[in-house]
C-alpha cells in the first residue's frame, strides 16, 4: 500500500500540483487497518472454514459502513466535496478492496485443496 500511496501523493500533488482537503495518508492508513482487519478476521476459523466467502461479504459491508463513518463527518462540515477526494477516496478504496479479493481467492484454494 505504501507505494500506491507515494505513487498517488506524486500524481495528486506534483504532477497536478493539487492540494487535497483531506491527507491521503489518512486514508491509506484507514483502508490499511481495514484491510488487514478483514484479513486477520478470515483467518479466524469460525464456523469452520467453508464460509470464507460469506465472511468476506459480510466483513467487507461492514467496511463499506466503516467507510461512511470515517467520510460523514468531514464531508458534513465542508460545504462541497471536490472530485479530486472522492476519487482518492476511492482508488485507496480499491486498492486496498484488490489486497482483501486477493487475500480470499488465496483462502478459498487453499480450502480446495
Amino acid at each position: 500500500m505504501g507505494v500506491f500511496l507515494l505513487l498517488h501523493l506524486y500524481v495528486v500533488e506534483v504532477y497536478y500540483n493539487r492540494l487535497l482537503f483531506f491527507s491521503l495518508e489518512s486514508f491509506y492508513i484507514f483502508h490499511s487497518l481495514c484491510a488487514i482487519g478483514v484479513c486477520g478476521l478470515l483467518l479466524l476459523p469460525i464456523g469452520g472454514n467453508m464460509y470464507i466467502g460469506y465472511r468476506f461479504i459480510v466483513l467487507t459491508f461492514l467496511q463499506m459502513l466503516a467507510c461512511l463513518a470515517f467520510l460523514l463527518p468531514p464531508l458534513l462540515s465542508q460545504p462541497k466535496v471536490g472530485e479530486w477526494e472522492i476519487l482518492s477516496f476511492m482508488f485507496a478504496f480499491f486498492v486496498a478492496l484488490f489486497w482483501e479479493v486477493y487475500f480470499a481467492i488465496l483462502l478459498l484454494r487453499r480450502e480446495e485443496k
